[in-house]
């Protein structure tokens, strides 16, 4: 052990990278890297990666940390709702993203079978869902469902067995899945049945009662790979989102934050739970004490960079934001705005839909339209507060957008809260040794990035932000007004 008290690991397998965060349980942090792998993307909805590349990923970048031998556990979280097949020892075929659509005819089959399958699972089941990669397998790769002796549903459960632990699938990933019955808490038999899964394919749950999560130790072959010790404990860490969330703002009911990067979402821990399924995703947490759900737009940075690209050509973002700044709170001649450019996730759940312009002013001009894309951005997250019952007067905002001062100005009178803004490296890295600190029982400082204290830029709503309430009330019922039209154009 550390002189500097125990020394904990935390990986966080994204889409495209691997962070690792080493950390003392005293809360500092001693070390961090990161180590890039390739996505395969083809022309039918394929998106894969290889297994072994997060293997080797975490190899590499453990290879980097000169206090690799000092570390007493390692906690793990990623990317979620992947599906991995493995024989005794590897990987027999790149992984199905979260993100592949290439199983649609097996998503609608599935779907037309199973009338309550949304109701059971407690979430709408797009094409993206596990059980339509599985049936897409045993569509067209009867082999590969053969060869198979078990499956994963994340990268981390994934490299948490390379490196000695047993097959395992942290709660929050399960609810991804479509395969998680949340009445009965298990995996769901009708779907199994359905699709033609074998229940012996699939990883034991955890998460499931409080540090039931610690998944075994690592081998010795696995140790020397990594350059730690033989036999410390793997921890597997709730999926990506949670971990994410628990890192930012915690993982007790009761409060949320917003996320501005390529997309963008409200995320909130709640008590309870809808009714019914809704656009809105519902992922339980560890020992289904409460529920993570999370209100996404599919396009956020995105649809911004794309508005000031068409509207305000030429100009880098510094000088987009001096050029908009007067502007900010001027009403007059801004259009409404769907922002939904590639498809829609919050308020409806249609990746058929498109982005519009209504109410354009013969004084609406490209600051206008910018700043519209901004506004409907912000007002489609409302509507996922508004459905989600969430109303807190102070919501922390995180990724690359939260540098605009603009955007947050809008979002602070949308919301009418104040929002607050702090560093927040890595958040899942973080959590993932968090849990792998508490799994143990090892009293630690590794607390969650925002407190109610932290106001390292707060922006807080105009005096006259009370404009914006009728336009929200317009702006929500033009989703399902131009969806068939959308579809029309489709």
């Amino acid at each position: 052990m550390s002189s500097r008290g125990i020394v904990i690991a935390g990986l966080d397998f994204g889409t495209s990278s691997v962070k690792l965060v080493v950390v003392t349980s005293d809360g500092a942090v001693l070390f961090r890297a990161q180590q890039s792998y390739p996505t395969f993307v083809g022309d039918n909805g394929e998106v894969e990666q290889d297994p072994e590349d997060w293997w080797e990923a975490a190899k590499a970048v453990m290879s980097k940390c000169p206090l690799a031998s000092e570390i007493a556990a390692i906690g793990l979280t990623g990317q979620m709702q992947n599906l991995i097949l493995v024989d005794h020892k590897s990987a027999i075929r790149p992984a199905l993203l979260y993100s592949d659509t290439r199983a649609r005819v097996q998503h609608d089959r599935v779907h037309a079978a199973l009338p309550n399958w949304e109701r059971e699972t407690l979430n709408v089941q797009d094409v993206t869902n596990v059980a339509a990669k599985f049936a897409w397998l045993l569509d067209n790769e009867k082999n590969s469902i053969a060869r198979a002796e078990s499956a994963f549903f994340s990268a981390s459960g994934y490299v948490a067995w390379r490196a000695g632990g047993m097959a395992a699938c942290d709660l929050t990933t399960a609810s991804t899945t479509g395969l998680l019955d949340v009445g009965n808490q298990d995996w769901l038999r009708s779907v199994l049945e359905e699709v033609g899964i074998n229940r012996k394919l699939l990883p034991d749950i955890v998460g499931l009662v409080p540090n039931d999560n610690i998944l075994g130790v690592v081998s010795g072959k696995a140790a020397a790979e990594l350059g730690v010790t033989t036999g410390i404990p793997i921890v597997l860490a709730p999926g990506d989102a949670a971990s994410t969330t628990d890192g930012l703002i915690g993982s007790s009911p009761g409060d949320a934050y917003l996320y501005l990067g390529t997309t963008g979402w409200l995320a909130a821990v709640t008590e309870t739970i809808p009714t019914a399924p809704s656009p809105i995703h519902t992922l339980a947490m560890p020992g289904w004490e409460s529920w993570l759900r999370i209100g996404a737009v599919q396009s956020a940075g995105s649809a911004a960079a794309w508005a000031r690209d068409i509207f305000l050509p030429g100009l880098d973002f510094h000088s987009v934001e001096a050029r908009i700044a007067p502007r900010v709170r001027e009403m007059h001649a801004r259009p409404l705005c769907l922002p939904g450019i590639s498809g829609e996730r919050t308020p409806i759940r249609d990746g058929a839909f498109r982005g519009a312009f209504v109410g354009i002013h013969k004084l609406t001009d490209g600051v206008d339209f910018y700043l519209a894309v901004l506004t409907g951005i912000a007002m489609g997250l409302r509507h996922a507060a508004d459905d989600m019952g969430i109303g807190q007067n102070r919501i922390p905002l995180v990724g690359g957008a939260a540098t605009s001062e603009a955007w947050r100005c809008i979002l602070a009178d949308v919301f009418d809260a104040t929002i607050v803004t702090h560093s927040a490296t890595d958040p899942g890295s973080w959590s993932a040794a968090r849990s792998a600190a508490n799994a143990l029982g090892v009293q630690n400082n590794l607390h969650p990035f925002f407190t109610p204290t932290t106001t390292d830029v707060k922006t807080t709503p105009a005096a006259n932000r009370s404009n914006y309430d009728p336009l929200i009330a317009v702006h929500r019922p033009l989703y399902d007004a131009l969806a068939p039209t959308f579809h029309q154009l489709a």
